[in-house]
C-alpha cells in the first residue's frame, strides 16, 4: 500500500526542519511528513566545537525538543530513502514502505569524507560529523596523548586549536600552507599558521597520510601513520577533517541532476519537476563567480530552507523572479564569522581571488590584524576581517545592494570614517538577512500575520502601555508550537480561579485582537521592540543584525540608566525567531562572559511574543525573576530582560506607520 502526503521531506537536519517549520507556518492544515534515519532532534552543529571543548553539554546542543515533529502536527517517518520514482512521485524506503508526493523536498545532508588508505578502518581514526562522531572522539581523548589532524578548513584549524588547548600534542597535516581556501587568502594564511606554530602545533606541510598502523586486535587502537613521503608520526589518534560527501547516492539513481550535489536553483527547484533540494545536498551556482558550491554552514542552510518551503507553497512567483533570486540568493553573501586562535574573523562574499578585474583595498597592516574589502568597477563583492565584526554587516549591506564605493574607497578602514552612517546617508536599505515571501499563498492573510510586513519605525506613535495583567505559569501545551513547554500565559485570574483561566483561554485570540484594536485604532498596526539598558560606566560592545557599534546616552524614561538611541527602534520579528547569544550567527550577538553562545530566543506565535532559556549559564530573568530553562515567559509591555550578569532590555510595543526604515531583529 501506497501512502500519500502532500509535502514530503527526506531529512531530518536545520535544512529539513526550517522548511517543514515554515510549511507549517504558512499553511497549517497541509499535510506534512518528514522521513529521517535519526530520532534525534536537529541539534546546533556549529556548537559541536564548544562540545569537543567541554564548553557545553550535549543537552544544549539541540535546536529542536524530541516532541517536535509531533507538537507542529507533522508526520515523522523514522526510515531511510533508497529510490526516487519520479514519473510516479513517489518514495521507496529502505523498510519496503512507498511514499507518494505532490512536492518532495531532499535535505539528506553529508557525510563527511574518510580516509581511504591502509588502516583508515582503525576504531581510532575519526571524523567529526555528527554528535556521535564527538562522543567517540571524547571517549578516545581520555587516554590520547599525541593526535595527527588532517586537514586545512575551518573544522580542522578548530579541532587542532581545541585539542592544543587541552594539553594532548598535536601534528597538524597540511598539503600546502593555504588554509580554508574559500575564505582565507595567503596574508590571512600565515596569520593563523604563526599562531599555531606559537601555540606549539607541529605543523607538516606537504603532507598526506598514506597508511595508518595500529593492533586491529585490540580495539583498533592506533599507533601511528606513514606519510606519502615515508615520515613515520607516532600518535593515539588520527582525525579527518578533509570535507563532505552529499548523501545523494539514490537521487543520483533517479534521473535528477546532479554534480557533487543535487544541482539547484535560486529558488531550490531540481531538474524534475516538484523536486526540491537544500543544504549539504544541494549544489548552487555563486552568481558572483559562477562556480558551483555547497555551502555546508548552518545559516545558508535555514536560509535554503525557507526558500524551498515558500517556493514548494508557489509563494516566489513568476513576476517577481529576478527579486526572488535576489532574496533567496542571500545567503550566498552570509556572513561567516568565527574566532581561529585569538583572531575575531568576519568573512562575506568572493574573499580570496587573483584577478585583475577585482580591486583590493587593505587597512593599514597592524600587529596580529587584517582587513580588506574587493572592489569590482567599485561595487563591494567581499570582505575578509581579522579585526572583529565591527563593520561586517554595514559591508554586507552594502554588497547585497551593490553600491558603489569608490567615493569613501580611501576611507573604509578609517577608524572615524562609519560606513553604517555614510549608507544611511545615501539611503541604502537594509542588509538581506533572510529569504522573504514575495507573492502571498492562494488563501486570505489573517490581520495579525499582516503587521509583519510593516518593518519600519518611523512615523512612531509614543509607547502604548497596553493593558498588564499578571503572570501564571500553567503546564499547558500548544499541539502546534514546539515553544510552549510549559507555557507562561497571559492571565487576569489567580491560580484557584480555574473556571475563570478557562473561558479566558477560550476567548484568547479574540480578546487580543479587540486589545490591539483598541490601541491601534484599527488602522495603525502594532511592533515589538526591545530597548537595551546599561548600567552606567558599561560600555561593553554588542552588535545585532544593524548596529555594530554601542553608543551610550541619558535614558530619558526615568529610569536612570543609559541607553542607545539608535537601538531604541530595534523591532522584534514576528516572522523569524530572534536568537540572543555569543554565537556569531545569533539574531543578537552580546560578547561577554557572562552570555552563553545560545542564550535565549524570542519567537513571535499567535500575537505573543514568547522568550525562551536555552539552558544558559547564568540565566534568564523576567523583572530579576528568573526563568526556569524549557520554561516559556509571555512578553509584557515593560517587561525587563535580563541576559546573564550584564545585560538589561526593556519590552516595549508600540504603533508603527508603514515607512519602511529603522532596525529589525
Amino acid at each position: 500500500m501506497v501512502e500519500h502526503c502532500s509535502y514530503v521531506i527526506v531529512g531530518g537536519g536545520i535544512a529539513g526542519v526550517t522548511a517543514a517549520e515554515t510549511l507549517r507556518n504558512e499553511e497549517p492544515s497541509a499535510e506534512i511528513t518528514v522521513i529521517a534515519d535519526t530520532p534525534l532532534p536537529a541539534y546546533y552543529r556549529p556548537a559541536l566545537k564548544d562540545y569537543l571543548a567541554g564548553r557545553v553539554t550535549e543537552d544544549t546542543l539541540y535546536v529542536r525538543r524530541r516532541s517536535f515533529y509531533a507538537d507542529l502536527g507533522i508526520h515523522f517517518m523514522l526510515d531511510r530513502a533508497v529510490r526516487i520514482a519520479v514519473n510516479q512521485h513517489a518514495l521507496q524506503l529502505s523498510s519496503g514502505r512507498q511514499v507518494s508526493y505532490d512536492r518532495l523536498l531532499l535535505a539528506t545532508g553529508a557525510r563527511a569524507s574518510r580516509l581511504s588508505c591502509p588502516g583508515s578502518d582503525l576504531a581510532g581514526v575519526i571524523t567529526l560529523r555528527t554528535i556521535a562522531d564527538y562522543q567517540a572522539t571524547l571517549r578516545l581523548l581520555q587516554t590520547a596523548r599525541r593526535v595527527v589532524v588532517c586537514g586545512s578548513g575551518s573544522l580542522a584549524l578548530e579541532t587542532v586549536e581545541i585539542l592544543q588547548h587541552r594539553g594532548i600534542q598535536v601534528t597538524h597535516l597540511l598539503r600546502s600552507r593555504r588554509l580554508w581556501k574559500d575564505i582565507l587568502d595567503r596574508t590571512a594564511s600565515e596569520l593563523v599558521l604563526h599562531q599555531e606554530e606559537q601555540d606549539g602545533v607541529d605543523i607538516r606541510f606537504g603532507e598526506e597520510i598514506a597508511e595508518v598502523i595500529g593492533k586491529k586486535g585490540d580495539g583498533g587502537q592506533v599507533l601511528g601513520i606513514i606519510t606519502k613521503n615515508g615520515v613515520r608520526i607516532p600518535c593515539d589518534v588520527v582525525v579527518t577533517a578533509i570535507g563532505i560527501e552529499p548523501a545523494i547516492d539514490f537521487i543520483k539513481e533517479s534521473g535528477i541532476a546532479c554534480g557533487r550535489g543535487v544541482k539547484v536553483d535560486h529558488a531550490m527547484r531540481t531538474s524534475i519537476p516538484d523536486v526540491f533540494a537544500i543544504g549539504d545536498a544541494a549544489e548552487t551556482c555563486d552568481p558572483a563567480t559562477g562556480r558551483e558550491r555547497i555551502f555546508g554552514q548552518w545559516y545558508p542552510a535555514m536560509q535554503q530552507g525557507r526558500t524551498a518551503a515558500y517556493s514548494m507553497l508557489g509563494m516566489l512567483g513568476t513576476r517577481h523572479l529576478r527579486h526572488a533570486e535576489t532574496y533567496s540568493n542571500a545567503y550566498l553573501r552570509s556572513i561567516s564569522a568565527q574566532y581561529l586562535y585569538g583572531f575575531d574573523v568576519a568573512a562575506i562574499g568572493i574573499t580570496n581571488v587573483s584577478s585583475p578585474e577585482y580591486q583590493e583595498i587593505q587597512a593599514d597592516p597592524r600587529t596580529h590584524i587584517y582587513s580588506k574589502v574587493l572592489l569590482k568597477d567599485g561595487i563591494p563583492v567581499g570582505m575578509l576581517s581579522f579585526d572583529g565584526r565591527r563593520d561586517a554587516l554595514a559591508f554586507k549591506r552594502a554588497i547585497d545592494h551593490a553600491v558603489n564605493l569608490m567615493p569613501v574607497a580611501s576611507l573604509l578602514f578609517n577608524r572615524e570614517f562609519k560606513l553604517t552612517t555614510w549608507l544611511d546617508a545615501q539611503k541604502v536599505p537594509t542588509p538581506v538577512l533572510a529569504v522573504r515571501k514575495l507573492s502571498q499563498a492562494p488563501r486570505p492573510l489573517p490581520v495579525r500575520n499582516m503587521k509583519s510586513q510593516f518593518v519600519g519605525m518611523g512615523g512612531m506613535t509614543p509607547l502604548l502601555d497596553l493593558p498588564r495583567e499578571d503572570i501564571e505559569s500553567v503546564n499547558t501545551r500548544s499541539n502546534t508550537d514546539p515553544y510552549m513547554i510549559p507555557v507562561v500565559t497571559m492571565s487576569g485570574s489567580r491560580r484557584g480561579d480555574a473556571g475563570r483561566e478557562e473561558r479566558r483561554q477560550t476567548n484568547r485570540q479574540e480578546e487580543r485582537s479587540m486589545r490591539i484594536d483598541t490601541y491601534t485604532h484599527t488602522s495603525i498596526p502594532t511592533a515589538a521592540f526591545l530597548v537595551p539598558i546599561l548600567p552606567e560606566k558599561t560600555a561593553d560592545i554588542l552588535r545585532t543584525q544593524e548596529t555594530q557599534s554601542y553608543a551610550l546616552s541619558l535614558d530619558q524614561d526615568n529610569t536612570g540608566a543609559l541607553i542607545s538611541p539608535e537601538w531604541a527602534h530595534t523591532q522584534i520579528s514576528q516572522t523569524q525567531v530572534v536568537t540572543i547569544g555569543r554565537e556569531p550567527d545569533s539574531t543578537l550577538v552580546i560578547n561577554h562572559n557572562s552570555i552563553s553562545r545560545r542564550h535565549a530566543e524570542i519567537i513571535y506565535r499567535n500575537g505573543d511574543y514568547l522568550l525562551r532559556d536555552l539552558g544558559s549559564k547564568n540565566g534568564t530573568f523576567i523583572n530579576e525573576t528568573p526563568l526556569a530553562p524549557g520554561h516559556v515567559h509571555v512578553l509584557q509591555p515593560r517587561d525587563r530582560i535580563r541576559i546573564g550578569k550584564l545585560m538589561t532590555y526593556l519590552f516595549q510595543v508600540r504603533a508603527v506607520a508603514p515607512n519602511p526604515s529603522g532596525s529589525r531583529l
